[in-house]
């Protein structure tokens, strides 16, 4: 029982050192392994940007519970407070203190610990008034359902600028830690390929959220555990933050991409072809048990 109390109050200590000392932009490096930083992304989104778009976002594992009973409804008067106030450590403080978090952390190590709130930080970066861009819903792509997000700038930006507060989190993985976390669809997203490790990388973080546009306003810039976006075209408030995820990733030649700039220039999945042209559109069936087209990766160096 003893023991028990001790161990209560070491993390509550914890804790409250984690909400008082951290950075605003967290150190780009971390020692995560894969599964780690699986896990600290899918409840880092769900407690900031699930809690204000109001929908599930992305998850690396998708069956595991990761809030109870009335922590959704905390979490999101939680993100209400820290956007009207900016108090960075009152939001940190509420998370980590909420039972399910306390539950998770109490696991790892102090410094794991700090690994896990800096995750949390990157994503308050999407709301923070000085961040210059924000997240909002989309509804454009169908290998979303229809319900996804999207980056985009609440200022101007010019060309040659670093996105300061916008940053993916890299982790490389074995072949056996690939099939272990990724599910058989949907997870294309998440993973790029190094041309230059030769392997299959977990891409995560806040630019996990950027969309691909075959004729984009970002790139990404890759600097060994973490990418940051570099801007390749003047940007006003209300440009979506894009960058392109290669050649194949929609198929070859990109033939099923639904970007903006494929819309608009009748390329990818807008692309009809003479004999489409003249026929009635059939409904979208998909068979029983049929699995959503995988896609190709997207490559870095």
């Amino acid at each position: 029982m003893m023991n028990s109390a001790l161990k209560e109050l070491q993390l509550n200590e914890q804790i409250e050192d984690l909400s008082l000392a951290f950075k605003e932009i967290p150190r780009s490096d971390h020692t995560l392994t894969p599964a780690e930083l699986a896990a600290f992304d899918d409840l880092s989104t769900t407690l900031v940007v699930d809690s204000v778009l109001n929908f599930t976002t992305h998850k690396i594992s998708r069956k595991r519970r990761y809030l109870y009973g009335d922590e959704h409804r905390m979490a999101s008067e939680t993100m209400r407070k820290f956007r009207e106030s900016q108090d960075w450590t009152n939001a940190i403080y509420s998370f980590l203190n909420m039972r399910s978090i306390k539950g998770f952390i109490e696991k790892f190590t102090f410094n794991k610990q700090a690994e896990f709130r800096d995750h949390i930080v990157r994503f308050l970066n999407i709301f923070s008034i000085d961040a210059g861009y924000t997240i909002e819903e989309c509804n454009r792509y169908s290998a979303e359902g229809h319900k996804g997000a999207k980056l985009v700038a609440t200022r101007a930006w010019s060309r040659g600028d670093k996105i300061d507060r916008l940053i993916g989190v890299l982790c490389s993985m074995k072949n056996n830690e690939e099939t272990t976390l990724l599910s058989a669809e949907g997870s294309d997203f998440s993973v790029m390929y190094s041309t230059r490790k030769r392997c299959s990388t977990l891409w995560l973080g806040p630019g996990a959220y950027i969309n691909h546009d075959c004729k984009p306003t970002c790139q990404f810039q890759s600097n060994g555990t973490s990418a940051h976006i570099r801007v390749l075209r003047d940007m006003v408030a209300g440009d979506e933050i894009t960058c392109f995820y290669g050649n194949e990733f929609f198929g070859p030649g990109n033939v099923d991409c639904e970007c903006v700039t494929c819309e608009k220039n009748k390329r990818g999945k807008f692309q009809l072809n003479s004999d489409e042209e003249n026929q009635e559109p059939e409904p979208e069936t998909e068979e029983p048990g049929s699995k959503r087209m995988k896609y190709s990766l997207r490559s870095r160096v």
